[in-house]
């Protein structure tokens, strides 16, 4: 599948993480992608494997690698209408940062 080639490749070029389900080392059900300046470009977790707070687990995983690789909090852009998204990093106790059409959320974990 040519989205999991991408993936792959971003997982392993960038700071990143990924779950794995045993026996199925090749395929991640979750992942969290960063980009180069620190913030998170995509959180993913497969439709199969969600309710199982995977996506808590990659999120602060994410802000230790973020912190020690970059010096700087984590932050990551969320739609307005990505009501899931926005719930997840407000419950995680990350700042929200009002933008014309998205929010910024900024880990305060390290604020």
């Amino acid at each position: 599948d040519e989205l999991l080639a991408v993936v792959r490749s971003n997982i392993s070029e960038r700071p990143s993480a990924g779950i794995y389900v045993e026996g199925c080392p090749e395929t991640p059900v979750a992942w969290c992608i960063c980009y180069s300046y620190g913030s998170i470009g995509t959180l993913h977790v497969l439709e199969d494997h969600r309710g199982k707070k995977l996506a808590r687990v990659l999120i602060r995983h994410m802000v230790r690698i973020v912190t020690e690789s970059h010096g700087i909090p984590p932050f990551v852009f969320v739609h307005d209408r990505n009501f899931k998204s926005n719930e997840l990093f407000s419950s995680e106790r990350w700042v929200k940062q009002p933008l014309c059409f998205s929010k910024i959320f900024v880990s305060a974990q390290n604020v």
